[in-house]
């Protein structure tokens, strides 16, 4: 009978150890859902869907010797994208005050690129994006140097003229360009006559886009197919 107070804390001791166990390997997991999960933009919703049903989940059957070549796959395509000018229901009108712009930057998502340019003020901005057979300034012509074999050219209004005291805008880091097909997506600052303009740079060919539009905190969106 001596040794039943010993069993007893033994017990106790190993449930004690088997309780902390059990919460660090929730805490693991728990870690492991925040660090993995995507963000995305608030206000925008979940990424676009696609037109073509999910791959099932049934093993593929393997090439018998007969087969002379492989059946080609079929990738899905994004709905609501395509190579079409874009513009708001407005435009050219001005729209609301925009105020100047804070930033650009690039995210890779599921089957598409989503460039997000943020303005200062509270509004909706009015825009048109289209592709262009060059980077030509709004106002004098001039060709504009952007990075990239064809590009976007993305307009918005009603932006202010930045004052002295303004800060500069951030651009996308060069780290978030990298595999995105992005070569240059610089922030709109300012306006000329309200309208701020902007280019996105991309590698090789064109591509099927869409644009939409967030509030608190104003923005454009620019989705590109991958």
């Amino acid at each position: 009978m001596k040794g039943a107070p010993m069993d007893e804390a033994r017990r106790t001791d190993r449930t004690r150890r088997t309780g902390v166990v059990l919460a660090a390997a929730l805490a693991v997991v728990a870690l492991a859902a925040c660090t993995t999960s995507g963000k995305e933009e608030p206000g925008l919703g979940p990424d676009p869907s696609t037109t073509a049903s999910s791959p099932s989940a049934s093993p593929t059957p393997t090439p018998t010797a007969s087969s002379s070549t492989p059946s080609p796959s079929t990738s899905p395509t994004l709905a609501g994208f395509s190579l079409a000018d874009r513009q708001s229901k407005d435009w050219p009108e001005l729209g609301g005050a925009l105020g100047i712009g804070l930033e650009s930057r690039v995210g890779k998502h599921t089957g598409y690129v989503r460039v997000v340019y943020e303005f200062s003020g509270p509004d909706v901005p009015n825009y048109a994006v289209r592709y262009v057979d060059a980077p030509v300034a709004d106002g004098s012509g001039d060709r504009v140097t952007v990075a990239g074999d064809v590009w976007l050219e993305v307009l918005v209004s009603s932006l202010d003229v930045p004052g002295e005291s303004a800060p500069s805008p951030d651009d996308p880091l060069p780290a978030t360009l990298k595999g995105t097909g992005v070569a240059e997506a610089k922030a709109i600052w300012g306006g000329f006559e309200g309208i701020g303009q902007g280019f996105i740079g991309l590698t090789g060919e064109r591509r099927p886009f869409k644009v939409t539009t967030a509030t608190n905190p104003s923005r454009l969106v620019v989705d590109i197919a991958r």
